[in-house]
């Protein structure tokens, strides 16, 4: 129980040796009536994606967790007002008291309002005793020594290792290479009618269009004993913010685009993703990525499911004109000659423009 006789929804354990699990969805909104059964929200562990239900019968209160974050086996999700009791007001979102007390702790410890927001409470009232479990956590995050220092990974960042993670222990890779001519991926003239597709964006949707006949490289494996196979190919293109936290812009039904559709979406996904954080969705099935600003000409990529596959393309080699694409794929999914014929058929499609 928690307080005002809230009872606490924790994330269970679903696995010996699982530690944390990563929240994919929110079910129902704060203020909704739940029933012991009820869908309430979906996690992803090392192993598989779980929905989860209500355990007993009250009313949702309010999410102590969004969607994107990892999260610790045993740490609450939701406070649900146990049924019969009466609630006087739902909100999506509850404000934080910060009492006068804790405001002038806080400042004797050089914090001003804008680090409060950041210090994690048990309850929607920040308490002194939080901010001192805050600096304590800081201190030994951050040893004093000199010429270093620690910080801890939160966030888009946090969320990143835990798919790879979840990756390493699912996805057994192969990675394949071609090398076809820099001139395939160059347009003349103003082809889109108002922007100049990129190199890059000229592959990108070769490898959508590609995809159409090639039925695994539109699907994604569901554990080890399931394909979906989607009718449309969804790709994600990496991105890195100014801070260096990778995110994807997903371009959805890329495959039935033509290639000034194509760009104008991918302009757009961009925009949001850069302003968002976004990422890749349990149904997008390919991920791009290119480093050819650095010069970068060669790279084995790394896969993270659920994509089936990720393809590289590299900076123009000289004095050959060349350039490299690779893919590493899901070998569960998609075997090695199947790879081979999938970049066969890119290179033809780059080659006839």
């Amino acid at each position: 129980m928690s307080e005002h006789g809230a009872r606490e929804i924790r994330v269970p354990q679903l696995g010996e040796g699982l530690r944390e699990a990563r929240i994919v969805e929110l079910l129902r909104a704060p203020g909704a009536p739940l029933r012991r059964g009820d869908r309430l929200y979906v996690i992803e562990t090392d192993k598989t994606t779980v929905e989860l239900e209500a355990p007993f019968d009250g009313t949702l209160l309010e999410w102590r967790v969004a969607v994107g974050d990892v999260v610790d086996i045993d740490s609450t999700v939701a406070l649900v007002a146990a049924a019969g009791t009466k609630v006087v007001a739902a909100s999506t979102k509850t404000e934080r008291i910060v009492p006068p007390r804790t405001r002038a702790h806080a400042q004797e410890r050089g914090l001003d309002d804008d680090a409060l927001a950041a210090i994690p409470s048990a309850s929607n009232k920040l308490l002194p005793e939080d901010i001192d479990r805050y600096l304590a956590a800081r201190a030994a995050e951050s040893p004093d020594s000199e010429g270093m220092r620690e910080i801890k990974v939160t966030g888009g960042h946090r969320a990143l290792i835990f798919r790879l993670r979840r990756s390493a222990t699912l996805v057994i890779p192969g990675t394949l290479a071609i090398d076809v001519p820099w001139s395939d991926l160059e347009m003349t003239g103003n082809a889109t009618g108002d922007t100049r597709p990129t190199p890059f964006q000229v592959f990108a949707h070769a490898v959508a269009r590609v995809a159409r006949s090639h039925v695994k490289f539109r699907s994604v494996m569901v554990g080890d004993d399931r394909i979906r196979e989607y009718d449309h190919v969804n790709v994600g293109i990496a991105l890195a913010r100014p801070n260096d936290e990778l995110i994807i812009a997903v371009v959805r039904k890329a495959e039935a685009m033509e290639l000034p559709d194509f760009v104008r979406a991918c302009s757009r996904g961009m925009r949001a993703a850069i302003r968002d954080g976004a990422e890749a969705a349990a149904d997008t099935q390919i991920l791009l990525t290119h480093l050819g600003e650095f010069g970068i000409v060669d790279s084995v990529p790394t896969l993270v499911a659920p994509a089936s596959s990720i393809f590289f393309l590299g900076a123009p080699q000289q004095p050959t004109g060349k350039v490299r694409i690779a893919v590493t794929f899901d070998h569960r999914l998609i075997n090695g000659a199947a790879a081979a014929r999938f970049l066969d058929d890119l290179a033809m499609a780059l080659r006839r423009g």
